[in-house]
């Protein structure tokens, strides 16, 4: 084998390992992509829609209220697409099919069926956990659920910022 042909093997190789080296560090620091599985964030995300989450966006500050998050569900170890209702120390009840963030109405017009307690009694977010809820609430195991209750803010892996698929509903997510 000549020294040319080896100089491009190795050059190859240097190039495919940076390939690989890049695109491990941007799917375990930056983005993943989530496929949205079931009907619990009916009417904003549907069955079968891919989103990109930034994993970023948590790393420079701390999820917001109506942010639509992707949280590792150790239980049934899958991840989940949810909505941020409820922030660390914050009072959350549900009554009268709506739900109070120290008791205030929480304005909604993202969901289209009411808000049931579902045996959820008001209760206080520990310290770096999050009250989360899908958008339809009818068909949706959230933070009301004792299988999933408050999530910790170590579980939540990032923010769904863009759905790419289906490209006629292709853009930013709200």
């Amino acid at each position: 084998m000549s020294e040319s042909m080896k100089n491009e093997i190795i050059s190859w190789i240097k190039l495919i390992a940076t390939a690989f080296l890049i695109a491990f560090v941007l799917k375990t620091f930056v983005f993943q992509i989530a496929y949205v599985k079931g009907p619990s964030m009916e009417p904003t995300l549907y069955q079968g829609q891919i989103l990109i989450v930034s994993k970023l966006s948590y790393r420079m500050g701390a999820p917001k209220r109506e942010d639509i998050v992707v949280i590792n569900d150790n239980l049934e170890h899958k991840d989940l697409i949810k909505r941020v209702i409820g922030l660390p120390k914050e009072e959350i009840d549900i009554k009268d099919s709506s739900v109070y963030i120290d008791g205030k109405l929480l304005e909604e017009s993202y969901i289209e069926v009411p808000t049931y307690e579902n045996d959820f009694s008001k209760a206080i977010a520990p310290d770096n956990k999050y009250f989360v809820l899908g958008d339809n609430r009818v068909e949706s195991r959230d933070s009301r659920s004792d299988s999933l209750g408050f999530v910790d803010r170590k579980n939540i892996i990032g923010k769904a910022v863009f759905r790419l698929w289906p490209l006629n509903k292709a853009g930013t997510i709200k």
